[in-house]
């Protein structure tokens, strides 16, 4: 093992740890750094709420609280930060150290099918200071750390959100990272919400098998791509410290935990290690979670705190879930799309496959639009049916065409109410799971992941690909739009931000007598075209108007 430093780790824009991010963040202008006393428990999210219900997305910034207080007048060592991971697309985008041009679905791809181990550091930033033993609460504990309430009023305490969960596989040593919520119920004590299918779950089912606990490490301020690989919804046998490494284009270091058999990424802000039981369950929630709602009472994992590590004047890493949009719904919706894209396109050779958008209206969770271009009439349903086999809580799929704007709900309206006829387009599959979904089961009965006997919960498959040629899109040819847009900006009339179609094109179906007659009606001859019209006169019948006598 060596002791790595910042400077030969990179050479690109990605930032090694959550303070570089920070830095980048305020040089981007992406940062309100807010030094006013802000109390944890009653005003930190519901300040930084606001911008989700009254702001544009481009307008959105990261929250740096840097005079917090607890609702009982303790202050802290470190800033809160809020939205510093995805209250935007620049946001997250600054995370990866994107450039102008780039391929978010291509460059999260490559990573996922080129993942790149960690290397192993000693003398990690993450642990500078060290609570362990008899010293583990000197300092409080969690209570160290400004953990704020996301749902003052509804949630029953203050929750991780920006939390990491490392385990690893107890039969084949795969490490995970999952995103996953932790209630705060003691200085050494926190619960952990997830089951299975998800991966945490999966390696809590093998550990209980073998009558052992599952060892985990709770992290807190890591470097943005480590959080971006934690989202993605990866193949079990995946290892996310080496998605992470891959996105960053460098390996990803580590250092062994204090307490636990775990490698934890070095430059986190906090760790917290300790054992999940493997023989109990603790109740957990109500929470606000990211459908909307509030999640209810459930049993759920816990872990007793066994070592807590931090760097110097740690920085607690808090996002925004609830209602969406949300921070949450922002990852999650681009990390869905590019694990999603990467799964059809080159998992089930899906060539055509253009693009995936999960929409934030929607939880960025419920619903997945995909962009095709068809190399067989069969491609549709294939990327239909592959996406559903992904994911078992996905409840709606659209296949649309190439010249629909996924990301626009409009587009999608007009394109689904116009392409996919019901009876013939539409299938409703079963043998699905529910995750917190209230339209599956009623309120008191929706404890976490279900499935709802005889036969699961449902989704609803929609083929939105034109089944033929179509006449051209009712807007102006383009050369004429594009001479409006030149008159436009000559009269002086307000800036436009033209969305998509804004001139008409041609979809296959277009006669060269409607061709010619467009032409001449452009070129003042419509006259002409009427009295052409007056010579093909028939007679009316019944057929050819569609009533009856």
């Amino acid at each position: 093992m060596s002791a790595v430093l910042k400077s030969t780790l990179r050479s690109s824009d990605v930032p090694i740890d959550f303070r570089e991010h920070i830095q980048n963040l305020r040089a981007r202008d992406l940062l309100w750094e807010i030094d006013a006393p802000i109390t944890i428990e009653t005003e930190a999210h519901p300040l930084v709420r606001l911008q989700f219900r009254g702001l544009k997305e481009d307008q959105r910034r990261g929250f740096l609280l840097k005079n917090v207080r607890s609702a009982d007048g303790r202050s802290f060592g470190g800033d809160l930060a809020i939205g510093c991971l995805a209250a935007s697309r620049k946001i997250f985008e600054t995370g990866l150290g994107m450039q102008p041009g780039d391929n978010l679905l291509e460059l999260v791809s490559h990573a996922l099918r080129n993942p790149l181990p960690p290397e192993v550091v000693t003398n990690a930033p993450c642990q500078e200071e060290v609570h362990m033993g008899a010293s583990l609460t000197e300092h409080g504990g969690l209570g160290e750390f400004p953990i704020p309430i996301s749902t003052p009023g509804y949630d029953n305490g203050p929750y991780t959100t920006f939390s990491h969960w490392v385990t690893k596989d107890p039969e084949t040593g795969i490490y995970n990272i999952g995103n996953y919520r932790g209630q705060v119920k003691a200085p050494e004590r926190i619960g952990c919400f997830t089951y299975p299918p998800q991966h945490l779950g999966l390696h809590w089912v093998k550990c209980k098998r073998l009558g052992i606990p599952l060892e985990a490490a709770l992290v807190i301020g890591v470097p943005p791509y480590v959080s971006y690989a934690a989202n993605a919804k990866i193949p079990y046998e995946s290892d996310e410290l080496q998605i992470a490494g891959a996105l960053s284009g460098r390996p990803l270091p580590v250092v062994q935990a204090k307490t636990v058999d775990l490698l934890v990424p070095a430059y986190a802000e906090i760790v917290i290690e300790g054992r999940i039981s493997t023989t109990e369950l603790e109740p957990e929630a109500p929470f606000g979670e990211t459908h909307g709602f509030m999640s209810q009472p459930v049993m759920s994992y816990f872990m007793e705190v066994t070592a807590i590590t931090h760097r110097k004047k740690p920085t607690w890493c808090s996002i925004l879930s609830q209602f969406p949009p949300s921070e949450s719904t922002r990852l999650r919706s681009i990390s869905f799309e590019a694990s999603f894209f990467k799964h059809l396109k080159y998992d089930c050779n899906l060539a055509g496959v253009l693009d995936v958008h999960f929409p934030q209206q929607t939880s960025a969770y419920y619903t997945c639009f995909i962009k095709i271009r068809r190399n067989t009439k069969a491609d549709p349903w294939q990327a239909l049916y592959a996406a559903a086999a992904y994911d078992p809580f996905v409840k709606m799929f659209v296949v649309t065409d190439e010249d629909v704007d996924i990301h626009d709900p409009e587009m999608m309206l007009w394109a689904t109410a116009t392409r996919a006829m019901p009876h013939r387009d539409m299938r409703i599959i079963d043998g699905r799971m529910s995750a917190m979904d209230f339209s599956a089961i009623r309120a008191e009965e929706a404890e976490g992941f279900k499935y709802m006997e005889p036969n699961g919960s449902s989704a609803i498959l929609i083929n939105a690909c034109r089944p033929w040629a179509y006449p051209p899109v009712a807007l102006p040819r383009k050369d004429f739009m594009e001479n409006a847009i030149q008159r436009w900006q000559e009269l002086g009339l307000p800036a436009l931000e033209l969305k998509k179609p804004w001139h008409g094109y041609d979809l296959g179906f277009w006669s060269e007598q409607c061709e010619t007659e467009a032409q001449m009606a452009v070129e003042g001859r419509h006259y002409e075209i009427g009295e052409a019209a007056k010579l093909r006169r028939v007679k009316a019948t019944d057929e050819n108007t569609g009533g009856v006598t």
